[in-house]
This record gives C-alpha cells, structure tokens and sequence, in this order.
C-alpha cells in the first residue's frame, strides 16, 4: 500500500495547484479519494459496505478489480462525492479517470495475454438458420429447442448457453425432422397455379354473420364485397387453400387483387394471415396492403411457407370504424329498416351501400420447389442414384421409420459402391457443417460409424443419417469455437457472419476465410459492409434491436383496455380488439429506425433524439401528429414542438418499459441506465420495500416515491434511476402522450354516453348509436420534470434528451459495449474501457456515424480477440 498523503496537508497542495491531470499518478489518486472518499468510505463509516481507505493504489490488480470498477462507474455516472459534499475539479476527476481506466486496462491485458474467444453454443434462432442454411429447409425447428437463458442483456452470451441432455434429446428429434425435410422422395411436384375465390359454397361460412349475409356480398363477376369485418369467431378464412397444402406443403406465391369501393377515393387496409385448421385467428401477419378506390383491382403479391394443412386469411382493417365515421352502421349498410331483432329482418332489402373492401380473385401458385433435386439433398447424397424402397435388396435392413416406407414407391439413395460413395459424401458435407476445413481423420471418424451400419446389413441412407446425424450434434456443429489468442480466418468468418447474418457464413466469407485474408484490416471492413448492406442484415437489425431494447417483451403485458382504449379497436364501448397494426407499426418504426442509421452511418445520437421518425397512418394517428397516408412506415418530420423523436420517445419502447396499467419511473429509470447507458444501478437493500400500484389515482407516483426515497441508502440510487423515469412519466402505457394520469374511480357512476362521429354531408346515419360510456376519468396532473445528479434540472422529455447529448460519448460507448456483448458472447470488462474510448474517438470524428461505429468494433481486439 502507497503512503497516505495527510489530508490537511493534501488540501493545500490541491489549493496549490501542485497535484494536475498532466502529473496525476498514484500519489494523487490516493489524495483524491483521501479527500473526497474517506469521509463516507473509511475503516470507520463504511456507507454502503463499501470501504476504500484499504485500497492499494500504487496499481490495480485482479483483487480489486471489483473495486475500483465501482469507483470508476460512480465517478463517470458524476453522483460521487454525493450532492451535499463539496464537487472535486474538473481536471482532478479526469486525472483519476484517466488512472483507474489505464490501470485497469493494464491489470486485464496481464491476465488475458494475447487474449482468445470462449466457445459457445448456438443459441435457437442461430441453431436453426444454420440447419435451415445448410440443408436449404423451411421445416420450424426453433420451437423444439429449450429457451436460451439470457445473460447481460442477450441470448448469445456464453455464460448462459449451457447444454443439457435435454438439448441433446432434442437436437436428435429436430435433426431427424430437418434430413426428413431435405430428403427428396419423389418426383419434382409440378408448381400450379390455381385460381381461387369466394364464390364457392364451402368459403362462405362467415357470410352469414349480421344482417342475413348483406355484409358480404358476392357480385355477378365473383367478386366478394366486404361491408363489415368478419367476426373472430369465424374469419375469412380459405379453406380452398388448405385443402392444396394439405396434400402439397411448401412454399407459395399468393396473389390478391384488391380495391376500395370509395367514391371520395380512400384506401382501406388489409392484412394478409397465414392460418392452421385448428388456430382460426392466425398464426402471423404476412403483409399489410392498401387496396386502391377506383374500378380496377390491384395485385398484391408475398411468398410464404406452408405447412400441411395451412390457409390464409383475410382481414380488412378498421372498416367497421371508418364506416361508422361515414355515418354508417356496421349492422345495417345502406337504407335498411333498424329493427330491434337483426334475426327478423325481411328477406328482401335494398343493395347495402358505402365503403367496402372488394376482392376480385385470389391466385396461389406453388409449390415452389427451385432446381431440383434441391439443394439439402444435394449435399447429402449428390448424384446417388435413387430408387424406390421396395426395389431394395430383401437382404438390406431399414430400422426404425424407414421400415414403414419399406413397401412403397418413395425413393432412397442406393449407390453401386456405399463405402466409396458415403466417404466422398462426407468429405464435402463436414466442411459445410462445421464452417470450417477438416481433417482426413475427422471424416474417418464418422465414416466408421457408416461402415459398421453398412457391416450390419442396414440400406446405405440408414447408415449416412447416422453419420450426419452424429456431426450435426457435434460440438463442431453446434459451439462456434474458441480460440487461444486472435481468432483465425474461419472463426472469424463465423463470428461475423453470426453477428451481422446470424447464420452461418455465405460462399464469399468462406472463400476470403480459405485465402487466409479476412482478418486484414481493408478485407475485413468490405466484408462487413458487404453484410450490412445485404438484405439478410434485417436478421441482425431484428434480433439486435429486440434483445437490446427489450422489444421481445412487446407482447408481454396489454395495456388496460378501459383505461387505454386508443391501443385497440373499439367496437361498441364494450369490445376492445387487439390492434395488430399498431403493435406491428410500433416494432417496424423502431426497426426500421435503427436499420436506416446503420444503413446510411446516420450518427447514433438520434437514438437519444431526433427530429423525424417513421411512420404509417395509423402510428401518426396514435401520435397525434399530421395525417400520414398509407400503411407502410414512412420517414415522418416531426413538428418543431413535438417531444417525439430518438427511441426513447417510441410507443415500442415505452409499452415494454411499463406493466399495461401503470408506469413507473423506477422500471423505465432502470431501462434508461441499463439499455442506453450502460450503467447498472445497485441492487436495492433488502429492506428497500416496493411501490404499490394505485389506479385510483388518489397519490401520484411521485409522492409514492418520495416516501420511498426517506430510507437514505435507497436515496442514493434514486437519483440516478429516477430522472429518466420522470421525464417518459408524460407518456402512458401504450406510449401516448398525456398531461393527466387516468383512473377508473368514479366510472362506473357515469351515465352519459359518448357521441358518435357524425355523418359525412348528404349522408344519413342508419342504425344504433353503438359507443357506450366514457371508460375512464382524468386524474391528477403528470409532472415530467426533475433533476439529473450533477443538479441540472429538465421539465420534459425535450429537455432531458438535451442533457444526455451533453455526454455524447457515453452514449456511444455503452452502445459499442451492448454491440460487442452481443457479437462475441462476451461483456466488456472495466478494464476494456479504453479500448471502448478508442472506437468511439473514431466514431466522433465520423458524427458518431452508426456504422463507423460498428466497423470500428469489428475491427478491435474485443471483436478479434475475445
């Protein structure tokens, strides 16, 4: 330990001016923790269990690493020395930054050497695009896999990627579902196309819904008028299409023409679902269209995957809504009689009238199969010959499930010689598997176990399905390697193309990786942005962006429905539908905000602000900003007086960060600190308590906090996690800006119901007035403003986005960290401080460009290295 420095003494030197940055040693890091430590954090106080006066400071080593890291968290986040006690200068804390941080780095390169990645498992997103990759498949296999633990913030990091017998046993299970799937049986089937559409009886169960089928009317050219939108209960559902993939899965090209019947020349959504016979609702939206006013039909066109068995379904969205704003209702179109008993209507009616949705035809065209064979069975069996099951010799065995198609017609390779044949298989096949070139031993290894099958009698795909089946659960398949020291050619070319792909590498990454030229700094940065600006990099811009902001957890919790009835489609006071549009516009502006800055190296500092998002029609419209045509998102100006813009400020962001009923400073506080600026608050004290929900709103979350805060211990924290918290309070759970909390007290009291929208000129309202009561009642006051620690105080969110660009280099230094963790399975250390600073120095000099920053984190010895 370095002498002590009296303090008397140490304070005149300081007056002085004798101890600067440019002379600041151990001697003064010792004086500047004796000064403005000690008092709270000696042998005699020790506030917080936390002691320094022990501490070494003539260098850092591994011991006390823990140590000084929290010294140089407290000291950067600037809420040490506490408020109440005098503020060190300036250049004395950039002096003992500029100390910690070196020798820091010091004690981390002495224990790491010339450093080396650790090995990890393929997590499930990773273990299937690189099945899905290798064997050129669609089957799911993510689902059958067990849930990756996350660690740091992400499901690729090393530490929580374990592996279990459970993961062996269902490895085992998806790799036999994925060779069933690549294995061609059959003849090339003939991709047809097929005209389908609403006329036949067999589509028209969901047409008898309301007024005795009027809502849905077929026309004399086949074409089907939508009038309403289908109940939940029995959807526009295609059974035509289900019968087709029932005999044929795979993948289909679908084609819809579409039209709006507008005179004012609107457009009405639709969506486009892919369905299961037992899952009515839905699997997942495939595409969000406008169809066109006007006479002529447009054609929309997406391709898709099938499973047996599989349809689609069609959706027009809000026209139930948009029809009540014309002045229509949904249960009686046109001039129709309003009768208390839709059931008792007369047979005969006028023609409904007004808005609807007219779909012309439905085409589907598959199943789309490419060169055949395909490519998966290619690289299993080549150009073996094939011949049909009960051709084979009786003398040949075919255990388990191949016995059941023994009798059959299906095909099964069946070479002249098997042992010449499955070794010359192999040899191409174990270098694609395991991303790597291999050894003549290594293929010997699994061209045994083809031999003792072939020795036992059983048919030649028996044998080979052993032998893939025992390298694609290797570790050489699943773990992507380790290293000791910098990574080589072909680690590196998976580490890359894992991180900005995640999949495993394509023909050219292989090819710079054989010629032993990818880690060449100037190869090195044309191969990534090769890879960030193909389309395959929406993969990493999906799962980046969900882990690191939390977007997976969109669907988590729902907002409450009578207190947030903006987030749903309403329909009668009492029904509040989810609103797939809005949760899926919420994610694409997030998404595709942060591809367009990487794309286009925009600078990270509209992360924390901006003055544009992107935005569809109904996003604006939930934004309460100007009319935005159209469903696809959009780049949006915001207005000069909007506190929108960065992520902070995204419906996406703000519904993740609060539990569907109320929001809470602390849980959105944390989500700043921890996903923004990599600052990991304390852990409360044991006898921290919790804050209680009140949806009354008889106490405002401030004055919760405030008794919460009279524990001191629970004081210090609270000053770092509760300014950001503060400034998103103006925001409620769904993410729309409010200058008043809601509460449910009183509401049911209420008698009044709300106005409908009145008709459009010339136009009658025919029906029931169907908005019922008021849902919920204005409350106490919002108050988004506070104090960040170094006392600068803000009054919206406007102004906090301000103070945070004041440190624009922490903001671009907890993103290179959150990027490195999620490339290389590995968080920064405390003492990779410096090389943080060193990519984001580069970064600066490029406005903090987006993919300057990648490239220089790529290019670093975290990403090379580690």
């Amino acid at each position: 330990m370095s002498t002590k420095i009296p303090q008397r003494l140490l304070a005149g030197l300081l007056a002085g001016g004798l101890l600067i940055c440019g002379a600041f040693g151990s001697d003064s890091v010792d004086g500047f923790l004796a000064t403005h430590c000690f008092d709270c954090h000696d042998a005699d106080t020790e506030k917080g269990d936390f002691r320094l006066d022990n501490l070494d400071t003539s260098k850092i080593e591994t011991g006390s690493v823990d140590s000084w890291s929290r010294i140089l968290a407290r000291l950067e986040a600037g809420d040490m020395p506490p408020p109440k006690k005098p503020r060190p200068a300036a250049e004395e804390i950039k002096g003992t930054l500029k100390w910690v941080k070196s020798e820091l780095a010091a004690e981390v390169n002495g224990r790491r050497g010339a450093g080396g990645a650790v090995a990890r498992r393929l997590n499930r997103l990773e273990y299937e695009n690189t099945v899905h990759d290798l064997l050129a498949i669609e089957v799911p296999l993510r689902e059958l896999l067990p849930e990756d633990d996350y660690v740091h913030g992400f499901n690729t990091s090393a530490e929580g990627l374990r592996i279990s017998p459970v993961h062996i046993q269902r490895y085992l299970e998806a790799v036999e579902l994925a060779l069933d799937a690549a294995i061609v049986r059959g003849e090339q089937p003939e991709a047809q196309i097929r005209r389908l559409q609403f006329a036949r009886k067999s589509e028209r169960r969901f047409f008898g819904q309301k007024s005795k089928g009027r809502m849905f009317v077929l026309t004399d050219d086949n074409e089907l008028l939508f009038f309403c939108e289908p109940g939940v209960d029995k959807p526009a559902y295609l059974e035509q299409l289900e019968k087709i993939t029932r005999k044929q899965p795979g993948r289909y090209r679908i084609r819809i023409a579409a039209r709006t019947l507008d005179d004012r020349g609107d457009k009405i959504t639709f969506s486009i679902r892919s369905a299961a016979p037992k899952q009515r609702l839905g699997i997942e939206t495939l595409a969000w269209w406008d169809a066109p006013g006007g006479q002529s039909h447009e054609v929309f066109q997406v391709e898709t995957r099938l499973a047996a068995g599989h349809t689609i379904i069609i959706s027009p969205y809000r026209l139930n809504d948009m029809r009540r704003q014309r002045g229509f209702s949904q249960y009686a179109p046109g001039d129709s009689p309003v009768l208390k008993n839709r059931k008792e209507q007369p047979e005969t009616l006028p023609d409904p009238k007004g808005l609807a949705l007219g779909i012309g035809w439905i085409e589907v065209e598959g199943p789309l199969t490419g060169e055949w064979p395909p490519p998966g069975h290619k690289l299993l069996f080549g150009d073996t010959k094939m011949i049909r099951f009960r051709s084979l010799p009786e003398n040949l065995l075919t255990p388990g499930k191949l016995n059941d198609l023994r009798k059959g017609n299906q095909l099964t390779p069946h070479p002249d010689d098997p042992l010449a044949t499955s070794r010359q298989l192999l040899t191409t096949f174990l270098p694609r598997a395991f991303r790597r070139p291999v050894e003549k031993q290594e293929v010997d290894v699994y061209h045994d176990l083809v031999r003792q099958r072939l020795d036992a009698s059983e048919c030649f795909e028996s044998a080979m399905r052993s032998a893939y089946r025992a390298a694609l659960c290797s570790p050489d398949f699943l773990f992507l390697p380790g290293t000791d020291g910098p990574l080589d050619n072909y680690t590196l070319a998976a580490r890359l193309s894992y991180f900005l792909h995640r999949r495993p590498p394509d023909d050219q990454l292989r090819e710079a990786a054989g010629k032993g030229n990818l880690t060449e700094p100037d190869e090195l940065r044309r191969q990534v942005k090769r890879l960030i600006d193909s389309p395959l990099s929406e993969a990493f811009v999906e799962d980046f962006t969900d882990q690191w902001l939390d977007l997976r957890e969109i669907h988590a919790t729902q907002p409450d429905k009578h207190l947030y009835p903006e987030f749903y489609v309403e329909e009668g006071g009492k029904n509040f539908l989810k609103d797939d549009l809005l949760v899926d516009s919420m994610l694409g502006e997030t998404r595709r905000f942060f591809a367009d800055l990487l794309q286009n190296d925009g600078s990270l500092l509209r992360i924390i602000d901006s003055d544009y998002i992107y935005a569809n029609n109904r996003l604006a419209r939930f934004y309460h900003l100007p009319p935005v045509s159209g469903s696809a998102l959009q780049r949006v100006s915001l207005p000069a007086d909007s506190v929108r813009g960065g992520v902070l400020t995204q419906a996406a962001i703000l519904k993740v960060t609060a539990n569907g009923t109320r929001t809470s400073p602390v849980v959105r506080g944390v989500w700043v600190m921890e996903s923004i600026l990599n600052r990991k608050p304390l852990p409360p004290p044991p006898d921290a308590g919790s804050i209680d929900p009140d949806t009354r709103g008889t106490a405002t979350i401030r004055e919760q906090l405030a008794k919460h805060q009279s524990n001191q211990s629970c004081a210090s924290c609270h000053r770092q996690i509760d300014p950001p918290g503060f400034a998103l309070e103006c925001f409620d759970p769904a993410g729309t800006l409010r200058e008043v909390y809601r509460t449910l007290d009183g509401v049911e009291n209420l008698k009044k119901r709300r106005p409908q929208a009145p008709p459009a000129p010339g136009e009658e309202l025919r029906g029931r007035d169907i908005l019922g009561a008021p849902t919920y009642l204005a409350g106490a006051p919002v108050d988004a403003g506070g104090e960040i620690v170094n006392g600068k105080k803000f009054t919206g969110p406007s102004d906090f986005k301000a103070l945070l660009l004041e440190e624009p280099q922490v903001v671009a230094r907890a993103l290179a960290a959150k990027l490195i963790t999620y490339a290389t399975g590995r968080a920064p250390e405390p003492g990779d401080t410096l090389e943080l600073d060193r990519i984001v120095s580069v970064a600066e000099q490029n406005d903090y460009g987006m993919q300057t920053l990648l490239h220089e984190v790529v290019q670093s010895n975290l990403f090379l290295a580690r």
